[in-house]
């Protein structure tokens, strides 16, 4: 099968530079490591950068699917370039174009990076999350029966970037204020819950499988998954 690794590296390969610009990236270690795996079990792998010419890139490689062959398939890695919902870019443009692929779809991606709503998703399925309020500028008031410490972050990041403990007001409204001048976006903040932090890989759709539960020891550090 031919697979194309589609990642965001450093590309600003764009028409234009506009909106919330991406700042995370993937290594070229974990490039390579990809595919060399996905060329150990028999299959064609080339990589690409997910920019505007991603679409030709994928024409030139992918098979063109006319009586039912075999269609190629997308490793999506892919942060986006820019933009408020940069995740969801590459599945839509796969969808559009008719390029199956693994990892989320455009509406999980677009539900995800929103805190603030999947809060409010897993609250509607009775799944706990901590008591949060959303600031909408810097100096709007803190909900008086929200206890410190708190976490506060940006509503629409990834890898917590922007991350902070905070224990007092002063500590809460430097943090916001940087989340506000970096990232131009309201601030999460949230009851801190001291706890252990769990990953739990999927796999497949109908059901999915779940992979063994991985915890991560953050040693004398603060308890918390920073970037």
């Amino acid at each position: 099968m031919r697979v194309a690794v589609v990642y965001n590296r450093d590309s600003r390969n764009v028409i234009n530079l506009f909106g919330m610009p991406n700042q995370e990236m993937i290594g070229l270690r974990t490039i390579k490591r990809l595919t060399d795996a996905l060329r150990a079990g028999g299959h064609r792998v080339t990589a690409f950068e997910a920019d505007k010419e991603l679409i030709s890139n994928l024409e030139s490689f992918m098979p063109r699917v006319v009586a039912g062959e075999r269609p190629g398939m997308v490793f999506n890695v892919s942060y986006g370039l820019q933009g408020q919902a940069r995740y969801t870019h590459v599945p839509s443009i796969l969808e559009m174009v008719g390029i199956p692929y693994v990892a989320s779809g455009p509406l999980g991606h677009s539900l995800a990076l929103d805190k603030v709503v999947t809060k409010m998703i897993l609250r509607q399925n009775d799944i706990p999350t901590p008591e949060f309020a959303v600031l909408e500028t810097p100096d709007v008031p803190v909900p008086s029966d929200l206890p410190y410490p708190m976490v506060v972050k940006p509503k629409n990041e990834a890898v917590s970037f922007g991350l902070a403990v905070v224990h007092d007001e002063d500590e809460l409204r430097a943090s916001a204020k940087v989340i506000f001048d970096r990232f131009s976006q309201p601030v999460l903040a949230e009851q801190y819950i001291e706890g252990r932090e769990i990953n739990v890989g999927l796999l497949g759709n109908a059901p999915p499988e779940a992979f063994p539960p991985v915890m991560l020891s953050f040693g004398d550090g603060p308890q918390i998954y920073t970037y």
